[in-house]
C-alpha cells in the first residue's frame, strides 16, 4: 500500500504542485482585496463624509450567521473609527428576509441619511428607490444573485461586480473586505468573522475562501477570542467545531427567536467591551438546545411512507426550523423532501423548506408548479416556498411525481484505505495538513478493512462501539452496537474519519465510525 499522503493525493487527485500550493501556510497575500475598486472606494469615501457630518448611519443585515457576521463586521468598523452607528437584524417572522417597504418607511421618518445594507440588498429595488426619493442614501454589500435592474444604490459592492474569479463568496466575506478598504488595515478579528460566515453559508472551500478559513483557525488558535471559545466549549477549534457547534448555535436564535432580541447576537460579536459575554453565550446556547429538543421531537412524531418516493409533511414546528427537519429527513430516508409549517404571518398559508440531492433539481421543480407558490427561491438542492394551504394536496402531489421522475442519483462513496496501525496522531497532523475541509472539498473517509469483531470492545451497556487502542487512541461509533457486530461475520470493515476530541480537558483522538 502507498504512503498516506500519497493515498490522500490520489483521493483528492491532485497533483505535487497543488499538494504544495494546499499545505503551505495560509498568507493574506494570497487573497486578492478590493482597496481599488471603483464601488468600494465611492463607499469609503461616503462612509467617512458620513462620519464628519456626524450624519445617522443604520446597518440592516441579516438573521442567519453570514447576516450576524457581516453586521458585526460593519458595526465594529464604526466603533473603531469611533462613530456610534445604529444597527437592525429583522426578524424572520416578524420582518421576514431583506428590507421591506414598511421598514423602508420607518427608516425614512426615523432621520437616517445614510442605510448600508448586508447580506440583502440587491433584490430591493423599490425601496432603496423610495428611499432614496426620501433623501436616504444606500449602500449594498451583498452576493445574492443580481436582478436585471440593480437598485439605485450609491455603491453596490457584490462578487459578480469585481474581478473576484469564479468562487463565490459569502456576504461576511466582503464586508472583510470592505472593511481593509475602510480601515486602511486587516483585522484579525474582522477576518475571523468573515470566516465564520464563509462556512456558514456553505461557500466552496476552495482558493481564496480556503485561505480565509485557515487564517482564521490560526487567529483562533493564538488569540483565543472568547466570543469563539464560549460557544465551542473546548480548547482546539477547527472548521469542524465552527460548522457543528458555533454556527448552529448562532443560527438557532433567528430560527426559534421570534422577536428582535436577535440583536443581542451582534452585540456580543461587535462590541469591544462586553460584560455579559458568558451570559450572552449561555442564552444562545440554551436556545440550541430548545431547537434540537424540538427538531428531534418533530422527528420521532413522522413516519414517512416507505412507498411513497418523496416526503411532504406538515408539522407542528415553528417556520425556522423546517429546513432543519427536511435535512435530517433527507439524511434519514436518502428522498426528496418538503417540510411545512404554518405561517406565523397568515394561517392561510403554509411555509415550507425544499431538499433535495442530485437528480431532483429543487428550482426546476420551483418552476414546474410556480402557478402553486404564494413565494418561491432556494437553488438546485435548497429552497423555500409559501402556498396557500388549499392548495397543499396539489402541491404534495406534483412534488411526489416529480420525485419519481427525478429519482436521487445513486451516491458513490469513495474512501481512503487506511491500516488499523496508522490510527495515530502523526497520522492526524498529515490530514489537518489538507485541511481546512469544507463545502466541496470534504474531509476525507477512511475504510479500515477485516477487524476481528473478537477483537473490539464496546460501551458498557453494549451500545455504541468503543475499542481503545493505546496512546489516546480508540474507534468509536454511535452506529455500531455489540448486537449488530457479534451476530456479524468474524472480521468487520470500518468507515469513518479521524477527530481530536476532548472529554474534560483531555485530548483523545477517535476514529469516528458510522454504517457504510
Amino acid at each position: 500500500m502507498e504512503d498516506l499522503r500519497t493515498r490522500l493525493l490520489q483521493y483528492y487527485d491532485l497533483t505535487e504542485e497543488d499538494c504544495a500550493r494546499i499545505t503551505r501556510e495560509p498568507s493574506f497575500s494570497s487573497i486578492p482585496t478590493i482597496e481599488n475598486e471603483l464601488s468600494a472606494v465611492t463607499a469609503k469615501n461616503r462612509i467617512l463624509q458620513a462620519i464628519k457630518d456626524d450624519e445617522r448611519i443604520l446597518i440592516y443585515g441579516d438573521y442567519d450567521t453570514d447576516g450576524i457576521m457581516a453586521t458585526s463586521i460593519m458595526l465594529r468598523c464604526f466603533h473603531i473609527l469611533g462613530k456610534t452607528a445604529s444597527f437592525f437584524i429583522p426578524s424572520r417572522y416578524i420582518d421576514g428576509y431583506g428590507l421591506t417597504m414598511e421598514n423602508a418607511k420607518k427608516i425614512a421618518k426615523s432621520g437616517y441619511s445614510l442605510l448600508i445594507l448586508v447580506d440583502n440588498g440587491v433584490g430591493c429595488l423599490q425601496e432603496v428607490s423610495y428611499l432614496l426619493s426620501q433623501g436616504v442614501e444606500t449602500i449594498i454589500i451583498d452576493h445574492h444573485e443580481l436582478p436585471s435592474v440593480l437598485p439605485p444604490a450609491l455603491a453596490t459592492i457584490h462578487p459578480d461586480l469585481l474581478p473576484y474569479g469564479q468562487v463565490p463568496v459569502s456576504a461576511g466575506y466582503l464586508c472583510f473586505l470592505f472593511s481593509i478598504c475602510l480601515l486602511d488595515k486587516a483585522d484579525d478579528y474582522l477576518l475571523t468573522l468573515g470566516a465564520v460566515s464563509t462556512i456558514s453559508d456553505c461557500m466552496p472551500m476552495k482558493y481564496h475562501n480556503r485561505e480565509l478559513v485557515a487564517l482564521a483557525l490560526r487567529n483562533i488558535r493564538k488569540n483565543k477570542y472568547p466570543q469563539v471559545m464560549y460557544l465551542a466549549e473546548r480548547s482546539v477549534v477547527d472548521e469542524s467545531t465552527l460548522s457543528m457547534t458555533v454556527i448552529p448555535t448562532i443560527n438557532a436564535v433567528g430560527r426559534m427567536i421570534e422577536d428582535h432580541k436577535i440583536s443581542r447576537v451582534v452585540h456580543y460579536f461587535a462590541e469591544f467591551e462586553h460584560k455579559d459575554l458568558s451570559q450572552t453565550a449561555d442564552w444562545m446556547k440554551k436556545i440550541n438546545e430548545d431547537r434540537k429538543a424540538a427538531t428531534k421531537a418533530a422527528m420521532e412524531r413522522l413516519r414517512p411512507e416507505p412507498e411513497l418516493p418523496a416526503i411532504v409533511v406538515v408539522g407542528r414546528l415553528q417556520e425556522g426550523l423546517n429546513g432543519l427537519l427536511a435535512n435530517r429527513l433527507l439524511n434519514e430516508y436518502n428522498k426528496p423532501v418538503a417540510c411545512f409549517s404554518q405561517a406565523k404571518s397568515d394561517p392561510d398559508l403554509y411555509v415550507g423548506s425544499l431538499r433535495s440531492k442530485p437528480g431532483f433539481d429543487v428550482m426546476d421543480f420551483e418552476a414546474s408548479v410556480s402557478e402553486l407558490l404564494v413565494k418561491g427561491g432556494g437553488h438546485a438542492f435548497a429552497g423555500g416556498v409559501s402556498i396557500k394551504k388549499s392548495d397543499y394536496g396539489a402541491f404534495k402531489d406534483a412534488f411526489e411525481k416529480y420525485a419519481f421522475r427525478h429519482p436521487l442519483e445513486e451516491e458513490k462513496k469513495r474512501t481512503v484505505p487506511l491500516l488499523l496501525s496508522e490510527v495515530s496522531m502523526d497520522t492526524y497532523r498529515i490530514i489537518r495538513s489538507f485541511g481546512p475541509f469544507g463545502y466541496d472539498y470534504l474531509e476525507p473517509e477512511f475504510l479500515i478493512e477485516n477487524l476481528p469483531v473478537s477483537s473490539l470492545r464496546f460501551s458498557q451497556d453494549g451500545r455504541f462501539l468503543s475499542t481503545p487502542l493505546g496512546k489516546g487512541v480508540r474507534l468509536f461509533s454511535f452506529s455500531y452496537g455489540k448486537p449488530s457486530l457479534i451476530n456479524s461475520n468474524d472480521k468487520v470493515s470500518l468507515s469513518g474519519t479521524l477527530k481530536l476530541d476532548e472529554f474534560r480537558g483531555q485530548l483523545q483522538l477517535t476514529f469516528r465510525c458510522e454504517k457504510k
